[in-house]
């Protein structure tokens, strides 16, 4: 910049052909286009600033389900609120587990377990957690369940672990072999099979204005809302929902989709 001063001045071989006069007026005029450009800068700095306040707000509200007071009192701590101790399914059927799970810090994730082996993960939207989650957690009953099967699940804080609440179910191989009436749990939704594309909410959830994090929080959804998706994102990852009139959307990472959603069309990038 110097050299280009220079020339301009016509200053290289030690002479110019500038009055005093028009130098002095060059140079308030190059020490205003400075201070416009820190000026610019500066008022570029306020924005992220503010945005980042803004991104910091949300997620405060995002995560806003309960703040801990006081250091941990144990682990996390979970029961089975359905289905039924020794409730009949058949081969096919979906089962639903709906869990309560606390902890005095924020439990961050549960966990179901099938014989042994895990079969469904579902993790709170919160990176804190929440002090008290109620979630469901969705299993197909296989042909090699045939006969009683144990169903255990557990919360989580972090790598630490709760106890484990534990049931015991019987799957059949036809509705026929089952013994018991069906009782249908009031706290798990009823998912109708007639192909239409719908989204289970698996924990609580926010239901945002837009497909990702940065928009609004219109309410949280409560774990076992059961709602159809209008609509998604261009990466599958966002789904837009009509829930009670209301249309938002929800991040496909927390939900259980059943039905034909392979026409659903994509309307936000």
């Amino acid at each position: 910049m110097v050299c280009q001063v220079a020339r301009t001045l016509n200053l290289e071989g030690g002479r110019s052909d500038w009055s005093p006069i028009q130098i002095s007026s060059l140079i308030r005029a190059l020490i205003q286009s400075a201070v416009d450009f820190l000026l610019t800068c500066f008022a570029l700095a306020i924005v992220c600033l503010s945005l980042s306040a803004c991104n910091l707000q949300d997620r405060a509200i995002d995560s806003n389900r309960g703040e801990p007071t006081a250091p941990p009192t144990g682990p996390p701590t979970i029961q089975i609120a359905s289905p039924n101790d020794g409730a009949e399914f058949v081969i096919g059927d979906e089962i639903l587990v709906s869990v309560l799970a606390a902890d005095s810090i924020g439990v961050n994730r549960v966990q179901l377990f099938v014989d042994d082996q895990i079969v469904r993960t579902v993790s709170s939207e919160s990176l804190q957690g929440d002090l008290a989650m109620q979630a469901i957690l969705n299993y197909v009953a296989q042909r090699a369940d045939v006969g009683e099967v144990n169903l255990r699940a557990f919360a989580y804080r972090g790598a630490v672990v709760s106890e484990p609440a534990e049931i015991v179910v019987v799957v059949r191989e036809s509705p026929a072999q089952v013994v018991a009436t069906p009782v249908r749990q009031s706290n798990v939704p009823f998912i109708p099979n007639d192909g239409v594309c719908r989204s289970l909410v698996n924990v609580p959830l926010n239901f945002r204005t837009g497909p990702s994090t940065g928009f609004q929080i219109i309410t949280v959804l409560s774990s076992g809302t059961l709602a159809p998706i209008t609509g998604r994102d261009s990466e599958h990852s966002w789904w837009r929902l009509n829930v009670d009139n209301r249309v938002g959307w929800v991040s496909g990472d927390f939900t259980t989709e059943y039905g034909d959603c392979s026409r659903v069309l994509v309307v936000a990038g």
